[in-house]
Parts: C-alpha cells; structure tokens; sequence
C-alpha cells in the first residue's frame, strides 16, 4: 500500500509521528491552533501520562511544529509551524478522515 501513498505524507510520517502520542498532540494543535498549553494540561486533555507528553512536545519543539516560552513545568508549547508546515499537517490530518491511510499511519507509528 505505502506505494500508493502520498510521498509528502509519507515524508511527514516518518519525520514527525514517531509514536501515538506525538500522533495526538499533532491532532490536538491542530483541531485547538490558538491553545497555549504546558505538559500537564495537555496530558490532561489528551488523557496520557504528563512523561510521555513532555518528549512528544519535546519533539515536535525540535521539528519546529512547536513553539516553547519558558522552561521547567511552567513551559508553554504555542502551535507555529510555518506554512509549509502547516500544509502538510493539514494533509495529514486530512488523510486520517480515511480508513486505510489511517491503518497506514497506525502500522507506520507501531513499526517504529
């Protein structure tokens, strides 16, 4: 099937969603793009552990999904990708409204 997928797609998925909870971050910035969040009230409103939280923020901080003001607990993670960025979130997003691409990303996430 990964033949028939979207290269940039596939681009974005191996770079940036290397577990299921970056996978949930990214959704929920993207559905949510004004939220100004630390770690633990985004672990709350995702339901995950505040550990696992703060390395996928760390991650996508380091991709440049993600915007960090400040350090430690009180750190605040801000939604500014640029737009080319942004563009291929939006078709990553897109692309999960589909039954097999989303099974695509989910074996894609697992085999990491």
């Amino acid at each position: 099937m990964s033949n028939t997928i979207d290269k940039n797609l596939q681009e974005f998925v191996h770079s940036y969603v290397n577990s299921l909870v970056v996978w949930a971050v990214i959704v929920f910035y993207h559905q949510n793009p004004g939220v100004r969040d630390r770690c633990a009230d985004l672990a709350r409103h995702l339901g995950r552990r505040e550990d696992d939280i703060e390395a996928a923020v760390g991650h996508l901080a380091g991709k440049g999904f993600l915007r960090k003001e400040g350090d430690g607990a009180e750190a605040i993670f801000i939604y500014e990708p640029d737009s080319g960025l942004r563009c291929k979130v939006n078709a990553f997003v897109d692309a999960l409204e589909t039954r097999d691409l989303r099974l695509w990303v989910l074996s894609e996430v697992l085999g990491k």
